[in-house]
């Protein structure tokens, strides 16, 4: 099975843009009247039959629509602290868009070592990952905001900073019954050095739970996935 991603739709027809008709065409060899599966990043899986191929653009003419296709039941919005690699960091969004995200934040913190990112960079890699991964979602990205603004402004049931202080952290499957239940979390994630303890007190006073993703100490861009994958196995298993 293979996605394709557009969001050109015209009545019952959507349009493949230059890159993914390319690759329509060119790398997997389809050919008019196959049958093409095309998301549009906001939870609609499109089925139907190519019906017009040339140099610069593939149509395909809508049989069947599936709308909110392989939905989860749960909100996940990782908040991180840009990398300084910025190949790191687009992995990040790579393997957190294929276990499951639904917004991911860049946040500047006093320790974070880089203060721009590739906007276009990340978002084409969410929605590679997205097709690779047989999803119809595509996570909100959003670019960098400093930490304070964000707490102040976060609105989440669930809100953990994850950190490396040995001050009254807690395991993550310690808030397991309320990870299920209000099923809309938010994790902080800091630079490399981690938190200020200014930035830490500071988090805990917006309501922000000081949490331990484990023995090891991690990289940036793998505590993000560690957060994204252990939410996900905590809704995984309710559902088993």
């Amino acid at each position: 099975m293979e996605f394709f991603f557009s969001n050109i739709i015209d009545n019952d027809i959507i349009t493949l843009d230059n890159v993914e008709s390319r690759h329509c065409i060119k790398v997997m060899r389809h050919k008019m009247g196959d049958t093409i599966n095309v998301v549009d990043g906001l939870g609609n899986l499109y089925i139907g039959d190519l019906v017009f191929i040339d140099k610069k653009s593939c149509k395909i003419k809508i049989d069947q629509i599936n709308k909110n296709y392989n939905k989860r039941n749960h909100y996940l919005h990782i908040a991180i602290s840009p990398i300084k690699n910025h190949d790191r960091l687009e992995w990040f969004v790579e393997k957190s868009v294929e276990i499951g995200v639904d917004e991911i934040t860049l946040i500047n913190c006093s320790r974070s070592l880089r203060r721009t990112v590739k906007m276009e960079r990340l978002n084409k890699t969410a929605v590679t990952a997205m097709k690779q991964a047989l999803k119809a979602y595509v996570p909100i990205i959003n670019d960098i905001v400093d930490l304070e603004d964000f707490i102040v402004q976060s609105k989440h049931p669930n809100s953990f900073v994850c950190h490396l202080e040995n001050n009254n952290r807690r395991n993550l499957f310690f808030y397991k019954n309320s990870i299920l239940n209000k099923q809309n979390s938010c994790f902080l994630i800091g630079p490399e050095g981690d938190f200020t303890l200014n930035e830490i007190d500071l988090c805990k006073n917006y309501g922000f739970n000081p949490i331990s993703l484990g023995e090891s100490r991690l990289r940036t861009e793998t505590a993000g996935i560690v957060a994204c994958h252990l939410t996900n196995i905590i809704h995984h298993c309710k559902n088993e």
